[in-house]
């Protein structure tokens, strides 16, 4: 029986990317990225890795060969330790299919796993590695790569026609050459400039010329008599009815003369970097098949929340089968929460150069987290807190330290996401399970089961409460000196009303109101256990801004004067976040 000249693939409509693989490239030691069909969104704080990423990927399938490196682009300037870029490709064309040609460097694609095998086997895909590597000599090499290959010394390389349908299209900030018809433009994909045309171009330039020559006659007459005066003298005779017309060299028209303007003849090459990305997202778009990948390094770059939203749907955020596949980076909340939790990817130092790549599993409570708490996932690590008292009681305390001169949790990294009272396990939980450092800030009034206990444990996260049985407010209530028990009280009337805290007052014990805190010297631990009481079932700090105003103007000035266990947490958490 005759063996197929075909394996098969996937099934897709344009071919995706399976696997990109990293080594020695710029701030990347060793990265192994698996990223997925349709919208793969990258973040992490500070430098891990992501514009890097893109760029290995747009190197890798350029099509044009003519790239230049220098000793800055390999990873610590250790020009001895060769850069390494391999993108690995699915749903191939039937011309990379060929196995009498492509035989020996095509490779297996485990769509379960999510794994490559350097031989195509039952139930896998095949796939091809697209290699770049770069020596100390600095010369770009690109092969197309499996480890058979390179120890039989066969080379193979992508034809020029696939290599061009393969070429990423890059929505960067400086995107203009897509507005006119170039070689790497998008209006030339959909629709190229006839052959005919450069008649056109050609006499375009010549009237050019000439109608030039006759308006700036006037102007440059002077210069003129002194060039014909000094060829006289010299006898050049070629120069002695010298005139000034546009240089014949300098005005050839070509493709790329030929841009688009608005209805006033303004070039739209002018338009704003935002309007720019969303013109040329949606020209991709109507591409259709001209090209199947689209990067896109930090993707709100002068946009507005809007419009952010609305450059994500055209690059197909909202996609059930989507057309291509797009790799952005972003640095937005916006971004964040208006993606689902499956596209987004967190990039991660090992802390020794290597990049972790990591997602979420997709589910129900990982989206719910994403959109309550987009901030806290731009963070390298995470706080989270009960409710807004306690996240309010945090900012609050890194206000008075900022300006007080002393280091605050968001200086160290640290972002405060609400854990919404019951939900703060499963949030805290979906933080942990994508590799951020992660604890967790609450009160004590409800005890954790032994099983919530050791999913917590479990997740490595860092529990931080108070003691057992009180809330935040009675916590905060047995804790402070007299003298910022006065100031609470006086906090709570300004904010919440002398009528509304007397009536919560009352509720626990007939005798107290507001104003005998301001005329008592010195709380019994009654008073104090009554306040806190009110305080909690009141609500008078259950929200952000208020917790805020307590935590700087109450707590944090007494703090190093408060009693029991409340400063020795608040320290020991700021211990976790410095380390």
């Amino acid at each position: 029986m005759m063996q197929p000249t075909c394996r098969r693939r996937i099934g897709g409509t344009m071919a995706a990317i399976r696997q990109v693989e990293v080594s020695n490239f710029r701030g990347v030691r060793k990265a192994i990225w698996a990223p997925l069909p349709g919208l793969n969104a990258v973040i992490g704080a500070g430098d891990t890795g992501k514009s890097t990423l893109l760029d290995a990927i747009e190197l890798a399938l350029a099509p044009r060969r003519n790239l230049t490196f220098s000793d800055a682009d390999f990873w610590q300037l250790d020009v001895t330790k060769q850069i390494d870029l391999r993108v690995t490709i699915g749903d191939l064309p039937d011309v990379l299919l060929d196995i009498d040609r492509y035989g020996i460097i095509h490779r297996g694609w485990n769509a379960a796993t999510r794994l490559l095998s350097d031989e195509p086997g039952a139930g896998l895909e095949d796939v091809i590695t697209v290699r770049l590597t770069i020596d100390q000599d600095l010369e770009p090499r690109w092969s197309l790569y499996s480890d058979r290959a390179d120890a039989d010394g066969t080379t193979r390389e992508m034809p020029p026609a696939e290599r061009k349908k393969l070429a990423p299209t890059r929505l960067g900030v400086y995107a203009n050459h897509h507005l006119a018809w170039g070689n790497r433009s998008i209006l030339n994909k959909l629709a190229e400039i006839p052959s005919g045309a450069g008649g056109a171009l050609a006499d375009a330039a010549r009237k050019a010329r000439a109608e030039f020559g006759t308006a700036a006659l006037t102007q440059v007459q002077d210069a003129l008599d002194i060039v014909h005066a000094v060829a006289e003298k010299a006898g050049i005779s070629g120069a002695l009815e010298a005139t000034a017309l546009l240089d014949a060299h300098g005005i050839s028209f070509s493709g790329g003369t030929i841009a688009l303007h608005d209805k006033d003849g303004v070039p739209l090459r002018n338009l704003g970097v935002g309007s720019s990305r969303l013109l040329i997202a949606g020209l991709q778009a109507a591409a259709g098949e001209a090209s199947p990948f689209v990067l896109v390094d930090e993707v709100e770059h002068g946009l507005e929340p809007h419009r952010i939203i609305r450059l994500l749907h055209t690059l197909g955020s909202k996609e059930t089968a989507p057309m291509r596949q797009v790799f952005l980076t972003t640095h937005s909340a916006v971004v964040v929460r208006e993606l689902s939790a499956g596209q987004l990817w967190r990039a991660a130092d090992d802390g020794s150069g290597g990049v972790v790549m990591s997602r979420t599993d997709g589910g129900v409570e990982s989206q719910k987290t994403l959109r309550a708490c987009a901030e806290a996932f731009l963070a390298p690590q995470v706080i989270v807190c009960e409710g807004p008292t306690e996240i309010g009681l945090l900012r609050g305390l890194d206000v008075h330290r900022d300006e007080t001169g002393q280091p605050t949790l968001a200086a160290m990294g640290a972002a405060f996401a609400d854990g919404n009272g019951d939900n703060m396990i499963n949030r805290a939980y979906a933080f942990a399970d994508l590799g951020y450092r992660t604890a967790l800030l609450r009160d004590c009034d409800k005890p954790f089961t032994t099983a919530q206990l050791g999913k917590l444990a479990t997740a490595g996260v860092m529990q931080f409460h108070w003691d057992e049985g009180l809330s935040t407010e009675q916590a905060l209530c047995l804790s402070l000196p007299d003298d910022e028990i006065e100031k609470l009280v006086e906090v709570a009337v300004e904010e919440c009303g002398k009528d509304k805290v007397n009536s919560d007052l009352r509720v626990q014990s007939a005798t107290l109101n507001a104003d005998m805190f301001s005329t008592l010297i010195g709380f019994g631990l009654d008073e104090r256990r009554h306040l806190g009481a009110a305080a909690k079932k009141g609500g008078w700090f259950k929200n952000v801004t208020l917790g805020e105003r307590v935590g700087r103007e109450v707590l944090a000035p007494a703090l190093d004067r408060c009693t029991g266990t409340m400063p020795g947490i608040i320290d020991d958490l700021r211990t976790w976040a410095a380390a």
